[in-house]
Parts: structure tokens; C-alpha cells; sequence
């Protein structure tokens, strides 16, 4: 059986679905196809379900930091009571996300999509053609080079656990390992990470990074860096693991977590098939998110190789291709001034140039650097690692990037995103009358 649409989209993830909605609003016939629970990563398994866990995580945090500051009970994390918090918002998502496809007029199918030609997919026996095809199948665990990787459990499976394990090693310490690594430690388990690099988050302020390293280990986690996992092996109900160079570091735990990293999910795609140019880091798109290869297919959110992966990026990218489907390639992906943050405990964000990036004429910098662990923003909720980094043009004050590590770092972020999307000087940041006192007021102190 073979059906006619004009526009399949791959994915019902944030990207599929900022796309999906204005292009059968716009009168075309659209199919969405999922092998997964609609609804994607961001809100089942990612970023939304996610912040369910450290945002209980940092209000035990807080409450920990002002102990003998004014509160006296103690408090901790219920991890059962927490999931099903968390399982409150997500397990609504599928039907959901479904239900509203299909009130707007679009079908949706659920398994695996292949492509069997370069205008046609198959999903089970069913076949669609159209006249343009959407990848928007997100990311998934990359592959690691461990024996006994099948004891590894992803962060999907993190999410939906019961019950916390006493110990917990995580591979790597991206995002995602330091992220649940705090919620982890603060539930009382004891955490340890193993790093094959010999530095963390390599993309964030090394400075920063350093004093975030400093605020784990006081939250109890441990960290091993240059220390690649070479295998994991299950006895009697521990799994040991075998790290280093020469597998000579050995760990015990009950639960290993990959938390090293992600790649495109497009590999059952059958790309070939359609004549999709694709790599290691996903779809080969041009700036209209086009497939450089082939013209029916756009690749839209962390399927394409266009960083960063992040939800609000793919929702741009998803505006931009439903745009040029509509009314022809015309809109380009502005990947510039992106935020990007790790909800560690405290926050990690940055935004912009670092300073490694910075030319080597010096001289035409203003580089702001400084903790603010003794303001009043951080003394009255007793928060000891704070800083930021400021990078500007010293002629014209133009902000050219921004780093800070701290409570509401993710909030104040976005000012600076503001900011450099506007091309607001730091002049023009400090006549702003912020509400005070605010994290946000402190701004201002950053850009002497």
C-alpha cells in the first residue's frame, strides 16, 4: 500500500513537531512517523524530564547551604516521590503529542521509517511517497569501544529508575554525566565519574570548569580524568569496571551510566538509498537545512550536521525548514550567539567567544574575570562557587562572549543572548534599571 503526502516528516521531537504544525496549517497533507512514544527526547527523556530531577536537587541544595543561615530543618531528596513527579509531566507526553497531530489534520504512524528511494520511505508494510521528506530523528547514546558494554544503562534508563543505586559510576562527564551526577550525589548515592579526557565540558571556560570541578567534589563526587573505561563485568550483583590506560583502575558499583555523549540517529535510515549525503556528526545540510544531496530531503534539530544540539536550536531550525518548504529556500539557520548551558550544582552557561578563541593581539580585549562567591546574591543563599568571564571589544564595549558559573547562571545567560543577538554594548547593559537585587542586577558589576 503505497500513500501520497506532501511533506513526511521523521520525528515527533521538538523539531518535528515546530515543523509539522504550520506547514498543515499551511494546507499540506503531512505524515509523522515515530518508532519511539511521540513526543521526542526534550520532553520525555531529555532536557524537560531532566530538570525535574535538579530542580529538586538544587532546592535541597539551597536549604543545605543556609543550614544554621536561618533554616533549621534538614532536608533531602525522596527519589520515589521525585519519578513520580517527573512521571506526572512525561507519561502524558505520547497521547498528547499524538492527539494534537491529529486534530490538526496530520496523520501519524508509528515504527521505523527506511528509505527505500530517494522520495519514498517504508514504515512496516506501508509505503509513503512525498513530495518532501523531514529528518527529524534527533540523537542518540553514541557507540563506546568497552567490553561489557551491554551492562551499561543510558540516560533514558536513569530517568526511569525506581529505586537510586548506593554507587554509581558514569562514563564520561559531558552534560548529561555531570548533570545527573549532582542529582545523584545530593539523593545520597555515591557518585564517580571517569573521564578519558584529560579536561571536562572542553567547550565551556576552563577557568569556570575548574571551580565547578571544586563545588562536586564538595557535593561528594568523585572525578577521574585522563581514565578511559576499558570493560565492565558483571559479579554476583556488582559490576566492576576496569579503567585506565592499561585497565589497571578498578571501581565497583551497581549501576554504570553512559554519559558519553551522543551522535545522530540515523543510521537505520538507509540514507543510501535516498542518495543522502550523511557523516559521523549526521545529515550533510546546506544553510536552508536542505540535504546537499538531495533536494526532497531536509534535515532539521541534532540529525544534522549543524551544531549545537539543543531544543531551542532545533526549534529554530525547524521555523526555518518548514519556512522554505512553504515558499522555497529563502530562510537560513542563524546558528550565531547560542546559549548553552549544564544544569550542574551550580550552573555552568556560556555564550559567544571564549578566550581561547580570542586572536593574539590581546591588546584589543577587555577580558572581565572574577568570583562572585562574596557578593550578597551569592552570600544570602550561601552559595560559595560563583564567577564569571566577560569578553569584550575595548574600543567599541561590544560583548563578545560570556561565562558564568553560579545560581540563575541559566537565567542570567540569557540577558547576555539578548544582548549579542542586539548587539548591545556592555554600555548599553549598565543604563538597564535591572529589579534589584536580582542575579540579574548583578550584571552590571561584570562589565566594569
Amino acid at each position: 500500500m503505497e500513500q501520497d503526502y506532501d511533506v513526511v516528516v521523521i520525528g515527533s521531537g521538538t523539531a518535528g513537531y515546530t515543523l509539522a504544525y504550520p506547514l498543515a496549517g499551511a494546507g499540506k497533507k503531512v505524515a509523522v512517523v515515530d518508532e519511539r512514544p511521540f513526543g521526542g527526547t526534550c520532553a520525555i527523556r531529555g532536557c524537560q524530564a531532566k530538570k525535574y530531577l535538579v530542580s529538586a536537587a538544587e532546592a535541597v541544595v539551597l536549604a543545605r547551604h543556609l543550614q544554621g543561615k536561618g533554616v533549621a530543618a534538614s532536608t533531602e531528596l525522596d527519589w520515589p516521590a521525585l519519578m513520580r513527579q517527573k512521571r506526572a509531566f512525561t507519561d502524558p507526553v505520547p497521547e498528547r503529542t499524538e492527539a494534537g497531530f491529529r486534530k490538526a489534520g496530520m496523520d501519524t504512524i508509528h515504527g521505523r521509517a527506511r528509505f527505500i528511494g530517494p522520495t519514498r520511505v517504508q514504515v512496516g508494510d506501508r509505503v509513503l511517497s512525498a513530495r518532501h521528506l523531514v529528518i527529524a530523528t534527533g540523537a542518540r547514546p553514541a557507540p563506546l569501544p568497552i567490553s561489557g558494554r551491554e551492562h551499561l544503562i543510558t540516560s533514558d534508563a536513569f530517568l526511569e529508575l525506581d529505586q537510586l543505586p548506593a554507587d554509581i559510576v558514569f562514563v564520561g562527564a559531558g552534560y548529561i554525566s555531570i548533570e545527573f551526577a549532582g542529582v545523584a550525589a545530593v539523593a545520597g548515592a555515591h557518585v564517580t565519574l571517569l573521564e578519558m579526557l584529560d579536561w571536562p565540558l572542553p567547550e565551556f571556560d576552563p577557568d569556570l570548569v575548574g571551580e565547578l570541578l571544586e563545588a562536586m567534589t564538595e557535593l561528594g563526587i568523585h572525578l577521574e580524568l585522563g581514565t578511559p573505561v576499558q570493560t565492565i563485568q558483571r559479579q554476583a550483583e556488582r559490576l566492576v569496571i576496569r579503567a585506565g590506560a592499561d585497565g589497571s583502575i578498578r571501581h565497583e558499583a551497581d549501576l554504570v551510566v553512559h554519559g558519553a555523549g551522543r551522535i545522530a540517529d540515523i543510521d537505520r535510515l538507509d540514507l543510501e538509498r535516498a542518495q543522502v549525503e550523511y557523516s559521523a556528526q549526521g545529515v550533510t545540510v546546506n544553510d536552508y537545512l536542505q540535504s546537499v544531496s538531495n533536494a526532497a530531503v531536509y534535515c532539521i534539530g541534532d540529525a544534522a550536521a549543524a551544531p549545537p544540539q539543543l531544543a531551542p536550536v532545533a526549534d529554530m531550525e525547524a521555523e526555518v525548514a518548514a519556512a522554505n518548504i512553504l515558499h522555497g529556500n529563502h530562510r537560513s539557520a542563524d546558528h550565531r550567539q547560542v546559549p548553552s548551558v549544564v544544569f550542574s550544582l551550580p550552573q555552568l552557561a556560556r555564550i559567544g567567544m571564549s578566550e581561547a578563541e580570542l586572536d593574539s593581539d590581546r591588546d584589543h580585549y577587555q577580558i572581565n574575570f572574577g568570583d562572585a562567591s562574596g557578593w550578597p546574591s551569592s552570600r544570602r543563599i550561601g552559595q560559595s562557587h560563583a564567577a564569571y568571564k566577560v569578553i569584550m571589544e575595548k574600543t567599541s564595549r561590544r560583548i563578545l562572549g560570556a561565562h558564568l558559573l553560579g545560581h540563575n547562571a541559566a537565567e542570567m545567560i540569557n540577558v547576555f543572548a539578548l544582548a549579542m543577538k542586539n548587539d548591545l554594548s556592555a554600555d548599553d547593559l549598565k543604563k538597564v534599571l535591572w529589579a534589584y537585587p536580582t542575579h540579574t542586577s548583578d550584571i552590571k558589576y561584570m562589565l566594569d
